[in-house]
Formats: C-alpha cells, sequence, structure tokens
C-alpha cells in the first residue's frame, strides 16, 4: 500500500532501463490479444445507430430462458483484440444453458471487421458516454433477441471500466457484473501508466468516466465480483480494492479477490470460470 502511495504521489523510482522497457512490451502486446483464429460463433450485428460486431456462443442443448453472458475485452493497444471471442466460446462450453456475446467494442478491428466508432488512443480515453450508450443498446438488442432470464456482464481491462461505468449510469439492466483487472479509478490508473510509461500521452484531459465516481449509481441488488492478479503491473491491485470499497460505502455487496501470482491478462485462466460460474448460478436461484 505504501508503494503504492508513492506511485500517485507520482515518485519515480529507479530501475534497471532493460526492466522498464519489458514493461512497455507487456503493456503494449497483451497475450490476451495474440490469438490469430478465434473460435467460430455466430456473428451478428448491432446497429447502435453504429454497428458494433458481436460473436456469440450457444451452450449445447441451450433451453429456454438463457443467461445472457456479455463479454468487453481491454483496450488492445497494439493487436487486434480476439481473446473475447475465445473467453465466450469457454464460457458456453463450460456452463449450461446460457448465450455467451462477446462485444467488439466502438472504432475496434478484429483483423477481419470492425466495429463503427472511435476507438481513441486506448489510455482510458475512450470509456466515453458514448461508448457506454452504444454498448448499453447492443446489450438491449441482444437481451430482446434471446429473452434471457437475467443478463452478467464480464468485462476485462478497460472492459471492466466501460462495464463498471455501465453499472453506475444504471441503463444496462444487468443482474450481475465481473470485473477482471480492472482500472477503475481512472485518475489514479493514468498516474500510475504516466509513471511506468511515460510520455505526455497520459496527462492529455479525457472525457471518459471513472468508474469510482460513478459508484453510488450502482444498484445495491448488482451482483459484483471483482478479480484481479497479485502480479498486475497494468491495473494493480489497490485500483480495484479501492473500486469495491466505494461500492461497499453505497450498499454494494461485492467480492474483490486477489489471485496470488497472475498478472494482468487473466481473463482466460480457470479462476475466472469458477467466478463467472457463481455469478450465473446466483442469478438463476431464486429470490
Amino acid at each position: 500500500m505504501i508503494a503504492w502511495m508513492l506511485i500517485r504521489m507520482n515518485f519515480r523510482f529507479s530501475r534497471p532501463r532493460f526492466v522498464v522497457v519489458l514493461v512497455a512490451v507487456m503493456l503494449a502486446a497483451p497475450a490476451l490479444a495474440q490469438s490469430p483464429s478465434p473460435p467460430a460463433g455466430e456473428t451478428i450485428w448491432v446497429n447502435v445507430p453504429q454497428r458494433l460486431k458481436t460473436r456469440v456462443y450457444e451452450s449445447p442443448g441451450r433451453g429456454a430462458d438463457p443467461v445472457l453472458v456479455v463479454v468487453l475485452h481491454g483496450d488492445a493497444p497494439r493487436r487486434p483484440p480476439t481473446y473475447q471471442y475465445r473467453f465466450a466460446a469457454s464460457v458456453a462450453a463450460a456452463l449450461p444453458n446460457v448465450v455467451a456475446a462477446a462485444v467488439l467494442r466502438p472504432g475496434y478491428s478484429d483483423g477481419e471487421e470492425r466495429s463503427d466508432g472511435l476507438r481513441g488512443e486506448t489510455t482510458g480515453d475512450n470509456y466515453t458516454p458514448e461508448v457506454i450508450d452504444a454498448v448499453v443498446t447492443a446489450i438491449a438488442a441482444l437481451k430482446e433477441r434471446y429473452h434471457p432470464r437475467a443478463v452478467v456482464l464480464v468485462g476485462h481491462s478497460g472492459g471492466a471500466a466501460i462495464t463498471a461505468d455501465l453499472l453506475g449510469s444504471r441503463k444496462g439492466g444487468a443482474d450481475a457484473a465481473l470485473l477482471v483487472s480492472c482500472p477503475c479509478d481512472l485518475d489514479a490508473w493514468r498516474d500510475h501508466m504516466h509513471t511506468v510509461q511515460g510520455g505526455a500521452i497520459w496527462q492529455r484531459p479525457v472525457r471518459s468516466l471513472s468508474p469510482i465516481r460513478e459508484a453510488d449509481g450502482v444498484p445495491p441488488s448488482t451482483r459484483i465480483t471483482m478479480l484481479v492478479g497479485s502480479q498486475d503491473d497494468v491495473a494493480p491491485p489497490p485500483l480495484t480494492q479501492a473500486y469495491a470499497e466505494a461500492l461497499r460505502k453505497h450498499g454494494v455487496t461485492v467480492g474483490a479477490d486477489v489471485v496470488e501470482g497472475l498478472p494482468h491478462d487473466i481473463l482466460l485462466e480457470p479462476v475466472v470460470i469458477d467466478r463467472l460460474r457463481e455469478l450465473v448460478d446466483a442469478v438463476r436461484a431464486p429470490r
């Protein structure tokens, strides 16, 4: 915690140059974004009025009233994001009676097709009201198509920040959310990235919403689970813990787990599916 306070104060630690270069490479090309061949699924274009691509996977033998799981990828600064498709396919294979829809965020290309909208600079500048509204509308269209009994949102990294902003806006109609590796205090996260990477780009003004400032809008009935790796150098654990505490102050019950030994790119780790299974079982249970 003391180290994190020093980061917030922009205290610059002395470190070997090769460590800085290694961290910068890890930030620029997250391993999760490198899947060359995303699994097959049904591609559905949602008009919002911008067109957003979703790739949808269904559990074998899906019945009526499925749980809709909507997945949002991270900022993916250097490579087209496809890992969200892999995760959604894994969800449909592992959990019964779910529809897992991976959304390609506004302005992003997955290497094959591109969603409409502005991608931004991937510096936390694209968690804007317009992006949040586009995702809300996409979720509404998916709900209209599949008539789910409940909606669970899953966001990784920047996608987790957008998910949290969406919950704070009270527009999404989600029953639960799993936030993974979340930069949920936007100002603190950008300060941290400026300390790690340097560059004026991290100090430019942005129009993005910070989840921690929107925490008072999250409905207390929403089930929220947060996961972060203890070795996450991109969105360190204090960001998750601070947001969880802000939610608790507003009456939201939230679980926030720091998973020992894991880094930033953990969406495809088994623990994430385990936590999602718990949320899906919870929203299926009678109230």
